[in-house]
């Protein structure tokens, strides 16, 4: 650069300009977030020789491995640093190539892309690119998803899903986690299985059968399913598989039934589909032999039904004569349609006995063939027929032989409790009830089990109470049976209510029996020892408030049944008004948890007139009841009628201020599924907030803002995102109290008044685009005082950046003065304001007129001249500058400013010489504007020494004739022709006298008088004409100018030879005149001889 300006300032300019390309038009650079980009572009000269220059970037963040650069094709390599700067963020700015061939501008573009994974689908940078990828290859997504890569891709995308993702990863990274993840965050939607027909039906199958249930699934994803059967017959093929195993969207579940495990009739089985969302149910229906098992199973019914007509009638609810017309009928159908069964004749005969129609009985008797030798095993129809002999002959004796001959059926079928049922009604020894109840508890110990065996039973109990002496499984076994068909007696039912006041704990079975007791005979006695029953076992479920209603309304004194009933109150009931029995008895003090008690006293609040003296006596243990409860932070819904009632702002301490903050944001969620074990809440910062087991399908959370989410816990361990269905509800919202337990502005203003101010290495790690830049400004006009003006290029890049948004004080403005660099364009607009604020700008003008002066790109810069040119300015970037100007003025015919032209005459005055170019552009000048006595030695001279020279332009013709005349170029006329580019310029003309064309055209080849500006001198007589044209011929093509005509106009007194021709040739060539030509020249030829 300083060799150029010496060469300019000495007014050489051989130095070939060289001709610039850049291949690259813009650069577009896509870095990650954070990352280094490293690229390079290239700067080619067209024309022989080297490119030397700078190269400055607009953006602090790109940087040159080198500044400068030199060569004929130059690689310039760079680097942008994309630190502190965010995805989606882009910024555009452009490289400043300050060369000896120009000045020139390449455009860059720096996108700041999200951090991406590279998979088989390519970058993956976000959830939606993410989605993509599991869609396609999922267990790709899934192994992505255990890496903790994963954390890229989620950085931009909702926090909650980042805190999500960080606590699955403590609970599972696998397939079925990465299912739920997708869910939660609203990628895709949950896997529902559906079957294509939800119930299958075989008949008469001869042999095992292989059959599949088609499964479809709903969307894409990751599910496991597990599968069982109910049914013995069923046989899976597989009894667990996943979505992994459809093809397409469908799946063939297959199982095999069994033939050989089938019974006759209708086999019922079912094959149970578990999923995480849902349990489907396929049922298959197997009927083999249908006909016949339809036959028995109507057989079966018809005969239950017939003994329960029968029990009905024992219980004294139907008419005994009605059950035996029905009976008969009955016996009657089955006969026809089995008439070998001798059980029908028994039948009969028992009816026929019934009736008192013994002769019947005994007609039916006679059919039945009987033998005490038979080898028959038939012998509960053996002793079935002998009893109703017996009963139907009535004679001792041969009551006393039967009973002998069914005493030793019993005793060798000592597991028939028929055949006991039989001896027991004709032996004299089990008239001792309690004797026969032995032996019939006998039975049921080895497997007895029938309603006419537990009708034998209860009739001894009915006959005589006194034997109901304990409640043993057999007597509760007998009790039952009597119960459920209404049986019992309320004497039978006081005795068993008797006994089981007696018992250490609660038997459910017995409290069904007193339930239906209770329910026959609704006694004092029965129900108080249900309830004591109850106390005892510590039942306190709902569904035995009813029973401790009961007692309460009954005024029984039972140790615990007024806190049993408060217990087990729930629902309608605990907001319907409690019996004043209740209230007054929890007047003086109670054991009740405070779930209840709250219970009570928000229904004291509901139900008690305020103004009573129950409700006075009440008053003071429901606010401490308030106050306290609301410390330990508990809420329901009867405390929060409570807390309405109690709370002001006069009782809210700050202690208890935050815990009603905290009640505020209590949410009660209810989930149907009872697969749930647990919820638990993340909260914006992604801590595990809460953790609560769920007890009956419900928890209590906290939940204080919109980013927190709930996430379940099932007891198989999986967590369940979004894919559960629950609904929620805040247990106590009221806009007063969320007021009162706001923190105080004052104090919150306080805690977050300091905040800490920015600072230069904070701009500098993360941009200034980062920050206000009203603040920034401040911050770099304070550090440029503080640092004395001391020079930093990160402090440069910052100021001018902010100068150019129009952020700038006078020391900002002295600062960049001193050391910006960069672009031209900028560096003058920098120069203008400087000097509206009145700042030195000597450096940066001197820097302004360098770089125009290197690069050869010159414009508006005149007024930055003077304003260098008044200071000190360096000689030699003076005259380089001069001389430059000048140059343009000469051969290209750049305007130039007057108060240069001043500062070449002064600057020729001083010295006496300037360089040859300035002397052209003077006279060009002063051809043109008026000169004085001042000018007129310096122009006279400047003609002198140019014209020794050979040097003329057309211009000079324009100066006195005086001068002329001395320079022997008064009578010349001049044409000029500025050639575009290096060539040959061929002048070509024809000369016209008197109208007439003299010839063809003729040519020469012109050399040029200066640079690029070619002149041809003719002398032109009177009468004659010029008309030309200029041909400038290149390698590759040339350039013809129009024609053009030149003539001679001048007409005042010839002077010299040629002037005298003219006038010969102008009056008609008289002989006087050519006579005193004659004479003149050879006159000429003997003063003044040619040595």
């Amino acid at each position: 650069m300083k060799n150029k300006i010496k060469h300019f300032s000495e007014g050489d300019f051989r130095a070939i300009q060289p001709k610039i390309r850049l291949p690259e038009t813009k650069i577009i650079m896509k870095i990650g977030e954070g990352k280094v980009y490293h690229g390079e572009f290239l700067i080619e000269n067209e024309e022989e020789g080297d490119v030397r220059g700078l190269v400055y970037a607009s953006s602090f963040r790109m940087h040159c491995s080198e500044q400068g650069f030199e060569g004929h094709q130059v690689k310039i390599h760079f680097t942008y640093d994309a630190s502190g700067m965010l995805p989606g963020q882009i910024e555009k700015g452009y490289f400043t190539i300050v060369c000896s061939g120009g000045e020139f501008e390449l455009p860059f573009t720096a996108i700041i892309e999200k951090p991406y994974v590279m998979t088989s689908v390519g970058k993956v940078q976000d959830m939606e690119s993410f989605r993509r990828l599991a869609e396609k290859d999922y267990l790709e997504a899934a192994r992505l998803f255990r890496s903790r890569d994963f954390y890229q891709i989620l950085k931009y995308e909702e926090k909650r899903w980042s805190n999500l993702y960080s606590n699955m990863r403590k609970w599972s990274l696998d397939e079925q986690g990465l299912e739920e993840f997708l869910v939660g965050t609203k990628q895709k939607e949950r896997i529902f299985l559906t079957l294509s027909e939800e119930t299958e039906s075989f008949f008469d199958l001869q042999t095992s059968k292989k059959e599949a249930i088609r499964i479809t699934k709903n969307t894409w994803g990751y599910m496991e399913v597990a599968v069982e059967v109910k049914g013995d017959f069923l046989c899976l093929v597989q009894n667990r598989f996943s979505t992994e195993d459809f093809v397409g969207n469908r799946y063939q579940l297959e199982y095999v039934i069994e033939s050989d495990l089938l019974h006759g009739g209708k086999n019922y089985g079912e094959i149970v589909i578990h999923t995480s969302y849902e349990t489907l149910t396929y049922t298959v229906v197997v009927s083999q032999n249908p006909a016949k098992s339809s036959d028995r199973r109507e057989q079966a019914k018809e005969w239950i039904k017939l003994l329960s007509s029968y029990l009905q009638c024992e219980a004294g609810k139907a008419q005994k004569e009605v059950w035996i017309k029905e009976a008969k009928g009955y016996i009657q159908r089955r006969q026809q349609e089995d008439s070998d069964n001798d059980l029908y004749l028994l039948l009969q005969a028992q009816l026929a006995v019934l009736e008192g129609h013994k002769k019947d009985a005994q007609e039916n008797l006679d059919q039945y063939s009987y033998s005490r030798f038979s080898l028959s095993k038939k012998f509960e129809m053996d002793a079935y027929y002998l009893y109703l002999t017996a009963v139907c002959r009535a004679e001792e004796a041969y009551t006393k032989k039967t009973v002998e001959d069914i005493r030793r059926m019993y005793m060798k079928n000592r597991e028939s409790w028929q055949i006991l049922c039989i001896l027991v009604e004709l032996d004299e020894i089990y008239q001792d009830r309690q004797e026969k109840l032995s032996r019939l508890e006998e039975q049921y110990q080895k497997g007895a089990n029938s309603i006419l065996f537990y009708l034998q039973a209860y009739r001894c109990y009915r006959e005589q109470p006194e034997c109901i002496k304990k409640l043993g499984a057999f007597e509760i076994r007998v009790f039952s049976f009597a119960a459920k068909y209404g049986l019992l007696s309320e004497e039978v039912a006081l005795y068993i209510a008797n006994l089981a006041t007696q018992l250490k704990g609660f038997d459910k079975n017995i409290y069904q029996i007193l339930g239906k007791a209770y329910e026959q005979y609704p006694d004092p006695m029965i129900l108080n020892a249900v309830c004591t029953m109850l106390i005892k076992g510590s039942r306190l479920d709902g569904e035995y408030f009813v029973w401790y209603e009961r007692a309460v309304k009954a005024g029984l004194k039972i140790a615990q049944l007024y806190e049993s009933y408060m217990i087990t109150i729930h629902g309608k009931k605990a907001k319907e008004p409690l019996p004043k029995s209740i209230y007054l008895y929890f007047l003086h003090g109670s054991v009740l948890d405070y779930t209840k008690l709250a219970v009570l006293y928000a229904n004291v609040i509901l139900h008690v007139e305020e103004t009573s003296e129950l409700y006075g006596q009440y008053r003071e243990k429901m606010e401490q009841f308030a106050l306290t409860q609301l410390e330990k932070k508990h809420i329901t819904e009867p405390l929060r009628i409570i807390y309405k009632r109690f709370l002001n702002e006069e009782n809210l301490t700050p202690k208890r201020r935050e815990a009603l903050n905290e009640i505020c944001h209590v949410y009660e969620v209810i989930v149907q599924s009872d697969r749930m074990k647990s919820v638990i809440v993340i909260n914006a910062e992604g801590e595990i907030a809460n953790r609560v087991s769920v007890i009956d399908g419900k928890a209590q959370i906290h939940l204080y803002s919109k980013e927190d989410r709930i996430v379940w816990e099932g007891r198989n361990g999986i967590h369940y995102v979004e894919s559960v269905n629950y609904e929620s509800r805040r247990l106590f919202y009221d806009k007063h109290y969320l007021e009162l337990c706001r923190p105080d502005p004052e104090q919150e203003e306080e805690e977050g008044y300091c905040s800490r101010p920015l600072t230069f290495e904070e701009v500098q790690d993360n941009g200034l685009e980062q920050y206000e830049h009203e603040e920034v400004f401040r911050l770099c006009s304070k550090k440029i005082r503080e640092d004395n003006y001391a020079e930093d290029d990160f402090l440069t890049y910052l100021t001018f950046s902010l100068f150019q948004e129009e952020y700038y004080d006078k020391a900002v403005l002295t600062y960049l003065a001193n050391y910006y660099c960069g672009p031209t364009k900028d560096m003058k607009r920098l120069w203008r304001v400087a000097r509206e604020y009145e700042i030195q700008t000597f450096q940066l003008a001197e820097r302004i007129l360098t770089q125009m002066l290197f690069s050869e790109q010159m414009f508006g810069e005149a007024e930055i001249f003077l304003d260098y040119y008044y200071g000190k300015p360096y000689y030699r970037l003076k005259w380089a500058y001069l001389v430059y100007v000048c140059r343009e003025y000469v051969t290209k015919q750049r305007e130039i400013a007057d108060e240069v032209m001043e500062i070449l005459c002064m600057e020729y005055h001083h010295q006496s010489t300037i360089p040859e170019v300035c002397q052209i552009a003077v006279l060009q000048y002063y051809a043109d504007h008026a000169w004085g006595d001042v000018q007129e030695n310096m122009l006279l001279t400047f003609l002198r020494e140019l014209s020794i020279r050979q040097i003329y332009f057309p211009f000079f013709l324009q100066y006195p004739k005086d001068w002329l005349k001395e320079l022997q170029l008064y009578d010349k006329t001049m044409v000029a022709y500025y050639a575009k580019r290096k060539g040959k310029v061929t002048f070509r003309y024809q000369l016209i006298r008197d109208g007439e064309e003299t010839g063809e055209y003729h040519s020469e080849v012109l050399g040029p008088v200066y640079e690029n500006v070619y002149v041809k001198s003719m002398i032109l007589f009177e009468g004659e004409e010029l008309r030309y044209y200029f041909v400038e011929s290149g390698e590759m093509s040339e350039i013809r100018t129009e024609k053009a005509v030149c003539r001679k106009v001048d007409r005042q007194k010839e002077i010299g030879k040629y002037m005298r021709i003219n006038q010969l040739i102008r009056e008609g060539q008289k002989q006087e005149l050519i006579e005193n030509f004659a004479e003149e020249e050879q006159m000429s030829e003997l003063l003044f001889p040619i040595y």
